[in-house]
């Protein structure tokens, strides 16, 4: 990898880091506050079963969108994670500023740590609190 692109990689890390961990809350969050509906015994007419199906069938879309959006964070992350095990050596702390495009993440500081051997893809990253 040339420098631009392990500084992209250092920020597909953080962001995908970032949307993981967010997938993952709203995951959890939707599971815990929503149940697929419960089939009746009887349906009394047509339009009745409809509903019931239609319900069905957004509970299981919203669950495998969001199923969906961490599966894809998660590669990301893991794509990253493999690509910088090789380049960050073992044991050594980057203090790192994201710097990418992302709002949300502007100026955000991480320490970031290959705690495996090159290739082993261990990854930390942790945040740490700004400074003024």
């Amino acid at each position: 990898m040339d420098k631009d692109q392990v500084r992209e990689t250092f920020e597909q890390l953080v962001e995908s880091n970032y949307d993981r961990r967010r997938a993952q809350t709203r995951l959890r969050e939707f599971q815990d506050a929503s149940t697929p509906p419960l089939a009746p015994s009887e349906f009394d007419d047509l339009e009745a079963f409809l509903d019931f199906y239609g319900r069905t069938q957004d509970h299981e879309y919203s669950l495998e969108s969001l199923n969906t959006e961490y599966t894809n964070a998660t590669e990301r992350y893991d794509q990253a994670r493999a690509a910088l095990s090789m380049a960050l050596p073992t044991n050594a702390v980057l203090h790192y500023t994201y710097e990418g495009s992302r709002e949300e993440l502007k100026g955000q500081q991480y320490d970031i740590m290959n705690a495996s051997g090159a290739g082993r893809g261990q990854i930390r990253i942790t945040s740490r609190p700004a400074q003024p």
